[in-house]
């Protein structure tokens, strides 16, 4: 009996591994999963505020928005709104590409598809709202495109006018470094001599109902420190540069390419457009 008890602690061992394994895997399959009618990033319809704001990758929301009987929780770092009512979660949004049904619908993708994957649905009195009371889905779109997606369960919530507590998306900002290297000539001024210019190209899609222009004035690029740069002024030597005359009409994607002058050791993060009327991030 004694002889065993080695192998039966080094079974126990084993399964409970397997267990914490098979707990992180579940938990990390569900993070970017929209289950209509039931679930957002692992945040289920019916549950308490009070569990929600105590639930680790949640908690206290950034800002609450009260409208009418609704009050609407919003989570930045997310990019999700949680909608309120007595006390239990029943509407839950988000304006995040990182979200998406087992079919592949989410935010960025053509509207025109969601019918055929979920029936027909019941359009919104805003014209850009569409309800799919069978499923438990609504969709948001702007310019053919899904600006916004959200979960709801239909025997418990009636579809509501959704109150702009959180500004729908609107553009979509793709970006891809050029080159990264040391300046020339006529940039070695602005990169203090010892630093490093970025070149990057650029990509707005705009899902708005106005012409967004590629202003480079628009745009911040952001390193790993957290310090935020403008483009440097030899972006214009370049043909395909951002300038105020580079733009894109609703339902359009227009590129262009800027250039950034980084201290020596520094790497790009993110960049950033910012209009004052549409804003969006892209990480790299």
């Amino acid at each position: 009996m004694n002889a065993a008890t080695p192998r039966y602690r080094h079974l126990a061992i084993g399964l409970l591994v397997l267990l914490i394994l098979t707990s992180r895997t579940t938990a990390a399959s569900t993070e970017g999963l929209i289950v209509p009618g039931q679930s957002l990033g692992g945040l289920r319809l019916g549950t308490p505020v009070a569990a929600l704001y105590q639930m680790p990758g949640w908690g206290q929301p950034d800002r609450v928005h009260t409208s009418g009987s609704i009050s609407y929780a919003t989570y930045n770092r997310r990019a999700v709104t949680v909608a309120v009512r007595d006390s239990v979660v029943v509407l839950i949004l988000t304006t995040s590409e990182r979200y998406r049904t087992e079919k592949g619908v989410g935010v960025g993708l053509a509207s025109s598809v969601v019918a055929g994957l979920y029936g027909p649905g019941s359009a919104g009195g805003d014209g850009r709202t569409t309800w799919y009371d069978a499923v438990g889905l609504v969709v948001i779109t702007g310019g053919g495109t899904i600006i916004r997606l959200g979960v709801y369960d239909p025997k418990t919530f009636v579809r509501a006018i959704l109150a702009d507590e959180q500004p729908a998306r609107d553009v979509f900002l793709t970006a891809r470094p050029l080159r990264t290297g040391e300046p020339d000539a006529a940039q070695t001024d602005a990169a203090g001599g010892t630093g490093r210019v970025t070149v990057i190209a650029v990509t707005l899609k705009n899902a708005s109902r106005a012409t967004k222009v590629l202003n480079p004035n628009f745009f911040v690029l952001t390193d790993r420190n957290g310090q935020s740069y403008k483009y440097d002024r030899s972006t214009f030597s370049r043909k395909d540069a951002c300038r105020s005359t580079v733009t894109a009409r609703p339902g359009e994607s227009r590129s262009c390419t800027l250039v950034f002058a980084l201290p020596a050791g520094r790497l790009a993060r993110s960049v950033t457009f910012d209009d004052g009327g549409s804003l969006d991030e892209f990480f790299f």
